[in-house]
């Protein structure tokens, strides 16, 4: 029994070693016990620097105290917590999330802390970056030099930009909410009305719409609006929103004046500009793009490439494509589309290889920006500067090749230990192989009980045929595997040379020279081989190259283990995972899952600033349905209400959940009050829809439920429990008032919307 335990232990530590998640062991009072090899790996740190030691000084400091305080509200009510938080891994600041979970004796003390926790870096940045992009757009919407406005297809103003308040001297409230028509942007004639609401009537129905019109400011002035109407379709090909633009062409007119005037002030210039620009050891550059020509080039471009400005400016643009190298000539091609995309002040920087005049390839690096625009945005003018960086690239030539053969080595092996996809790991392998090996052809054999096997892996050089690894199964059908499983290799220099009893027929078809066979075992079970030869000429495979595969070939058995592991584990972690977070009656998510997504959300959406809106409901006189028709068929009514709630709430994002006994939930991330109250109101319905009998009801003959709503965005001022409170007074206001209907109260001490 002891040897069996130990084997179990054994077992239960190597699962955990080769788990990718971060996995601790803590005393109650923080003192680490146990770490796993990826805890080290991710912290950068050896056991001995963590096991006996507190876990505060990995936790990013600032974060310390929240996290201890977390920590310590573990108890048997609350056994378990999630938590994201900065940590120090490698000297540097990352975000990790983690899962502790308190153990506790027959008496009910926690004993010991676990901990699982991820790095959520990459995820906190891709937020981060979102909320940016957000910013921008804002930014972009209410700065543009154009005319915005969002509108239902109805014609109802939903959002202008701050542009076109500014322009039309009114405010966002004049606007918003009333028919585009109507609204007292400027004066318009009764036929410029119809002309618009005829426009917009089209544009719902999915037409881009087009034209000019004519209207007459506040201080009287007669002016014309470029306008257009955009629909924007769902996927199902309806129009859920219009986009209107417009601007003013008088003043456009205007500004292309001015902008005349400065391209005029800047030609008038270019001889302060040359003697500055001269100075500069790089080649400078104006390009027009519609031209296809240097309107502007310093005296660089003679130390730099060899030619004069003069000689570059006037040269044939098929002359200054071919001075590019072949593999770089594509840079050439449609010029322009390269910088459409290009914003203000945004770098695009190129490296390629140029010819210089004496015939020699020179590696340049070049920064382009936009200089000037037409009037849609369109790129018209490119700003660049041009840098020899072949003395840096020829050093990174040197120490690239220097570190290939170690790199490979290092990497496939962190891959294959990483990877839990088995015939990801294969694939990596067989490239990584020929890559490093430079072989004409390497594959991964596996043997079936049968006898027989097949191609797990295979990757062949450019300009071999597919049938070429055919001639591996010469290596596959030798009558004795005994070498193979002990482990043994077969390395063949020249195969012509060696005593190698196989079927040498498809070896010479396609001359194949030299060789090397390795066996894969997983345990005492030959599982397959690696196979690697040369075709050209033979080869004296080198120490290393066999000492190679043959630890490559140990970390594929390792892979193999570890996916058959991973996937058993897989497997009964989404089992738990599902029973955990369902409610068996009604098979939506149940109070534990509603905490958890609450606790989650609160906190994502309090760093984004975001509002968060709560729905809470339950059946109007459960209890004497209950005793008027059965248990059963108040079990019924339950399966019932919670299938019209799925049907009702369709956003991914939003989490329908049973609270408790006949009373239900619906947690809404990013939604405001008017959006809340109105599915609760199309949730009210839905119920209604059912036609549930109910006889002992004092407000309908059939099944209502009443609804509480409340709406807040997250704060440091209230929690997670404040908002349910609020959404449960709501409710009680809602059977307060008469039942079956909505009510919705402000979570204080934060603005509704």
């Amino acid at each position: 029994m002891k040897a069996g335990i130990k084997e179990s232990e054994t077992r239960y530590r190597a699962i955990h070693e080769d788990q990718t998640e971060l996995i601790a062991r803590s005393l109650p009072d923080g003192t680490v016990t146990f770490v796993n090899e990826a805890f080290c790996r991710f912290f950068g740190l050896k056991r001995e620097q963590l096991i006996g030691y507190h876990y505060k000084p990995i936790v990013f400091q600032e974060d310390r105290e929240r996290v201890v305080n977390l920590v310590n509200s573990i108890s048997l009510e609350n056994p378990v917590i999630t938590s994201e938080n900065r940590v120090i891994a490698c000297q540097k600041v990352r975000w990790a999330q983690w899962i502790t979970r308190g153990i506790f004796d027959n008496q009910g003390n926690l004993v010991e802390l676990q901990s699982v926790g991820r790095d959520i870096t990459d995820s906190k940045q891709a937020q981060e970056a979102l909320s940016e992009s957000e910013q921008k757009f804002r930014a972009i919407f209410n700065q543009t030099i154009q005319f915005i406005g969002l509108l239902e297809p109805s014609g109802i103003v939903l959002e202008v930009n701050q542009t076109a308040l500014d322009f039309a001297q009114i405010t966002r409230e004049e606007v918003v909410g009333k028919l585009f028509w109507e609204a007292k942007w400027w004066t318009i004639s009764p036929e410029t009305q119809l002309q618009l609401r005829t426009a917009i009537a089209a544009a719902a129905n999915g037409e881009f719409i087009r034209y000019e019109v004519d209207i007459w400011g506040r201080d009287c002035q007669a002016m014309a609006i470029d306008f257009s109407l955009r629909p924007i379709l769902d996927q199902t090909g309806h129009v859920t929103l219009i986009i209107s633009e417009g601007r003013d062409i008088s003043q456009w007119q205007a500004a292309l004046r001015e902008r005349h005037k400065a391209e005029e002030a800047l030609r008038s210039s270019q001889d302060f500009l040359q003697k500055v620009a001269n100075s500069v050891p790089h080649i400078l550059y104006l390009f027009d793009l519609l031209q296809g020509t240097s309107i502007y080039l310093n005296q660089q471009s003679l130390t730099v490439l060899g030619y004069s400005s003069e000689e570059i400016s006037q040269a044939d643009p098929q002359w200054l494509m071919n001075c590019f190298h072949p593999d770089d000539q594509h840079l050439c091609y449609d010029l322009p589309s390269r910088f459409t995309n290009l914003r203000d002040n945004e770098v695009l920087s190129t490296e390629y290889r140029f010819r210089h005049k004496d015939g020699e390839w020179r590696w340049l690096n070049t920064r382009e920006v936009v200089f000037a625009r037409d009037a849609s945005g369109t790129p018209t003018q490119i700003l660049g500067s041009i840098e020899d960086i072949s003395t840096r690239k020829h050093a990174e030539a040197v120490l690239r090749q220097q570190a290939t053969g170690e790199r490979l080595i290092t990497q496939v092996t962190q891959q294959i230990r990483q990877s839990l996809n088995l015939e990801e790991v294969l694939n990596t392998t067989v490239n990584s192989i020929r890559q490093c090996l430079r072989s004409d052809c390497v594959a991964i054999y596996q043997l079936t009980a049968d006898g027989g096997g097949y191609f797990a892996a295979e990757s062949l050089a450019d300009g071999y045929p597919e049938k070429l690894k055919q001639a591996i199964l010469a290596f596959c059908i030798k009558g004795d595997f005994s070498d193979y499983n002990q482990g043994l290799p077969t390395i063949l220099h020249n195969i012509q040379q060696c005593d190698f009893s196989a079927n040498f027929e498809l070896l010479q078809l396609y001359q194949v020279k030299a060789a090397m066979v390795v066996p894969i075992l997983n345990g005492q079970h030959l599982w397959g081989l690696v196979i690697t030869y040369q075709c050209a000429i033979p080869r004296h495979w080198q120490p290393f190259e066999v000492n190679l595969l043959q630890q490559l070939a140990s970390q594929v058995a390792i892979a193999i283990h570890q996916s058959v592991l991973y996937q058993q584990l897989q497997d009964a972690n989404e089992e738990l995972q599902r029973l955990a977070t369902l409610d068996g009656l009604t098979q939506i998510a149940n109070r534990r899952r509603f905490n958890e997504y609450l606790e989650s959300e609160w906190h994502r959406l309090k760093r984004e600033k975001m509002p968060l809106s709560l729905i809470l409901f339950d059946v109007d006189f459960f209890k004497p349905y209950n005793d008027t028709y059965g248990h059963l068929a108040g079990d019924d009514c339950l399966q019932k209400i919670a299938n019209a709630l799925l049907s009702t709430v369709k956003r991914p994002a939003d989490l329908v959940a049973r609270y408790g006994g006949e009373e239900f939930s619906i947690i809404l991330p990013n939604t405001e009050t008017k959006g809340a109250i109105h599915l609760a109101q199309a949730i009210l319905q839905a119920v209604r829809d059912l036609a549930i009998p109910h006889a002992q009801s004092s407000v309908s003959d059939r099944v209502t439920i009443s609804l509480g709503v409340v709406s807040t965005v997250p704060n440091c001022e209230i929690s997670p429990q404040d908002l349910i409170n609020a959404a449960d007074k709501a409710l009680y206001t809602a059977k307060q008032q008469g039942r079956d209907q909505v009510s919705a109260v402000c979570c204080s001490p934060v603005k509704c919307f």
